[in-house]
């Protein structure tokens, strides 16, 4: 992937990126308006991509990030109810299962890639690994003959397939329409408190290491307080929708500095990787919803190999579980996390 271009607005860096919100907010308003699942958040990521494409968008900075994962995190958690947390019990097996898939979708997609021609096996792997895009960058630049504009174009490419079409999909499988928000909303001194109390636990997270620390925390902050009662309704509507927003600028930033010319020549496999990864990702999800009871449209968001923040602020827009949701995309990190430099070295072991 090529060092990211120069906007060609030739405005300071926060104007630029204020305008890249704006645009990501128009592509959002454009989706959401014809009845699109989740359109704020899919709309935001086209929107922001089509900018990128045309060097227009600027990289969201460190603050802009914090806002769209406290915003997404006190969104989120105003929707956690005793029945969500009465279902915990089920995560564990339902973990497991999406485990399996992790590994299987990985060495199955990394056999496809590496039989594509100027793919290395290397390469082929890092690109097939469903998630912590960033730990993945940092183990294969430690491989020299990883391709590391490759590895960005399959993954980048997969997050903004799966925003963009897993929710047509699972409006197709299920009622996904989030429900109009209803009851009462949460006075603006309560906001305030949550944003600030679930900024600071976020913080103390990304300091741990936390993955989706400020994500995580912030919703920590504002379940705890609403399944307590001691918040008495919902963030305003504004709050959701910004946040959505702000994680799809966020997302289709990564497509600032693109390389299409490699996309295209890598498009034929990477675009066969997906499926292939879709496709093991759904399989074991039904399999996860009939031996849990669980809907397959929360399995199916719960089993995709998108990023961390997006699936579970995805969740939410659609009216899906986000605790469930967002729990099976931590285990996700957590399990490449300790298991990256061993699963690549068995792969690198293997036979071509």
């Amino acid at each position: 992937m090529s060092r990211p271009d120069p906007s060609r607005l030739g405005l300071p860096p926060l104007a630029a990126q204020f305008f890249t919100i704006a645009g990501a907010a128009l592509g959002g308003v454009g989706v959401a308006v014809v009845g699109v699942p989740a359109g704020w958040l899919s709309g935001a990521m086209i929107g922001t991509a089509i900018l990128a494409a045309l060097r227009l968008a600027e990289p969201l900075s460190a603050p802009f990030r914090w806002a769209a994962m406290v915003s997404s995190g006190v969104a989120i958690g105003a929707a956690v109810t005793p029945q969500m947390l009465q279902k915990i019990a089920a995560y564990p097996l339902s973990i497991a299962i999406m485990a399996a898939s992790v590994v299987l979708s990985t060495f199955a997609c990394a056999k496809i890639l590496a039989r594509a021609p100027d793919w290395t096996r290397s390469t082929a792997f890092f690109a097939s690994v469903p998630g912590a895009l960033s730990y993945v960058f940092a183990v294969a630049a430690t491989d020299e003959k990883a391709d590391l504009s490759r590895i960005a174009v399959v993954q980048v490419l997969r997050v903004f397939l799966l925003m963009g079409f897993v929710p047509l999909i699972v409006a197709e499988t299920a009622s996904a329409h989030a429900a109009p928000l209803s009851g009462a909303v949460d006075p603006f001194a309560t906001l305030v408190v949550l944003v600030v109390l679930g900024a600071a636990v976020g913080f103390a997270m990304e300091r741990f290491r936390v993955a989706g620390g400020m994500l995580f925390g912030a919703m920590l902050v504002s379940g705890g307080a609403h399944a307590l009662s001691l918040a008495p309704g919902r963030p305003p509507t504004i709050v959701a929708i910004l946040a959505q927003i702000l994680i799809g600028a966020w997302v289709g930033a990564r497509f600032i500095g693109f390389d299409w010319r490699l996309f295209a020549r890598s498009a034929p496999a990477a675009l066969g990787s997906f499926f292939v990864a879709v496709g093991i990702a759904g399989v074991f999800a039904v399999f996860a919803g009939l031996l849990l009871s669980l809907p397959f449209a929360q399995t199916l968001l719960a089993f995709s190999p998108g990023g961390l923040e997006a699936m579970t602020l995805l969740a939410f827009a659609l009216g899906i579980d986000p605790l469930y949701v967002g729990a099976h995309h931590l285990a996700r990190f957590l399990l490449i996390s300790f298991t990256l430099p061993f699963a690549f070295k068995y792969w690198m072991r293997e036979k071509a």
